[in-house]
């Protein structure tokens, strides 16, 4: 039994029904071509934007490549059915509306997806053809990651060497390698406890926490890890030096602009934890206008700490490379147990140097602080310019404590060493009690070495 089908259409027909025209077809099929063509509902729209812009966004069909060779050959229309036609025809009108409706989401996920492909496929022969454009494709949906994004958690693992790593000030740094080292220990403690975090920089956990970032940017500065917890020491103003073994390692130029930046309980907490040696080194690395830097900072207790540490050479060179005005100010402030110290320990010819530039007042009250025996033993071996220089610029009340105060033997040392005009004309300057008083503790033998030297105002006041 054979099946009954419908009368077909004629092609005439058939383009003028997909051209709208009323009455050309069946009323069913004009019913689907009405609907295919209507204008879009409310709602209907949603996502229409990010469908365009993944159509957009997607390359052409002749951009993407062939799984297969392809020869080129002349196309031929194919000799469709009439049904056929006008089924791809009503399908083309049904996927343009689709599109206008926002019904095309899916499509637009395709194209996001099938760009990808796309664009490693045109790497080799086209650079970034198939790429969408950063100004074309926003990511609104969960779980896309947009540009700015991957950016940012890059920079966020950026490695040391890196512009935000290289932005952390040494204070920032030094902070956070404390924090490692007390972290590593396990101890907890406090950054306001100074004196704590010495001890924790000084332990050998620190050159394990500073091959870590950021913190290994430390060695940079100071090229050198042993010193790395003494440069922190500075930058964190800590009271001691943690390890005053490693202070002399510290760059030159490092270790001056760190005690250029310290304040005076600072810098006096620095070097009067470092041993003479470390101590003698470093101060022999400055120059002179940076010496009196630190000595002007320094309280004149601290100063004298400082000095009385170093040994004779050490002391000779800071106190004859500080400029006058310096050791003018500082030498008379000393306790009388630092200035005698000081005093005693320098040798004879930089003794005379430092003394002989004092002012008579300054110089006055630096010979009359010190003891009967530090007075003997700064005055014996001076040089004899020096000496000379040194008791003719005193006062003539001055002068007579002086060598009244100096021992025996010291007295009859400096008297006999000075020419005879100045001895006559130092004691010819002092009252005849005082200088009857000094020429009554010589011995007889110094005495009448004397006698050609003495003025004869002098002279009849000895004993025959």
């Amino acid at each position: 039994m054979r099946n009954r089908h419908s009368p077909g259409i004629t092609r005439r027909a058939a383009e003028r029904l997909l051209d709208g025209a009323a009455g050309s077809g069946p009323e069913h099929l004009s019913q689907v071509l009405n609907a295919a063509a209507a204008s879009a509902r409310e709602g209907e729209l949603a996502g229409e934007r990010a469908a365009v812009a993944a159509f957009e966004a997607s390359p052409p069909f002749e951009a993407r490549p062939l799984s297969h060779a392809v020869t080129p050959r002349k196309r031929k229309m194919p000799n469709l059915p009439l049904a056929n036609l006008i089924s791809m025809k009503v399908i083309a009108w049904s996927l343009a509306g689709l599109v206008a409706a926002g019904g095309a989401a899916t499509a637009g996920t395709v194209a996001f997806s099938g760009s990808g492909s796309t664009s490693a496929g045109n790497a080799g022969a086209g650079g970034n053809a198939g790429a969408p454009a950063a100004d074309q494709v926003q990511a609104t949906g969960p779980g896309v990651t947009s540009p700015g994004s991957v950016s940012a958690t890059a920079n966020s693992s950026a490695p040391s060497g890196s512009p935000g790593a290289s932005a952390l000030t040494p204070t920032q740094l030094c902070t956070d390698l404390t924090t490692r080292v007390q972290s590593a220990l396990g101890d907890a403690v406090g950054t306001a406890d100074k004196a704590a975090l010495a001890s924790v920089l000084a332990n050998p956990a620190v050159s394990q926490v500073l091959t870590t970032t950021p913190v290994s940017g430390l060695l940079t500065t100071v090229n050198n890890a042993t010193a790395v917890p003494d440069y922190c020491g500075l930058v964190l103003d800590l009271p001691t030096v943690p390890v005053p073994s490693a202070f002399t390692r510290l760059p030159a130029s490092v270790l001056t602009r760190g005690l250029s930046a310290l304040p005076a309980t600072g810098l006096a907490g620095v070097l009067n934890s470092l041993p003479a040696g470390e101590l003698s080194q470093t101060l022999g690395e400055l120059s002179p206008t940076q010496l009196s830097s630190v000595f002007t900072t320094l309280s004149p207790g601290a100063a004298g700490s400082v000095l009385s540490t170093l040994p004779a050479s050490s002391l000779a060179s800071v106190l004859t490379a500080l400029p006058v005005s310096t050791v003018t100010s500082m030498l008379p402030g000393l306790p009388a147990g630092d200035l005698t110290q000081v005093l005693t320990t320098l040798p004879n010819a930089a003794t005379g140097t430092v003394l002989s530039e004092l002012p008579a007042a300054d110089l006055t009250q630096v010979l009359t602080d010190l003891p009967s025996s530090a007075l003997g033993n700064v005055f014996t071996g001076l040089p004899t310019s020096d000496l000379s220089e040194m008791l003719t610029a005193l006062p003539s009340s001055a002068l007579g404590n002086v060598l009244t105060a100096l021992p025996a033997p010291a007295l009859g040392s400096v008297l006999t060493q000075l020419p005879s005009s100045t001895v006559g004309s130092l004691m010819g300057s002092l009252p005849s009690s005082t200088a009857s008083q000094i020429l009554g503790k010589l011995p007889a033998s110094v005495l009448n070495g004397l006698r050609g030297a003495l003025p004869s105002s002098i002279l009849s006041l000895l004993p025959l």
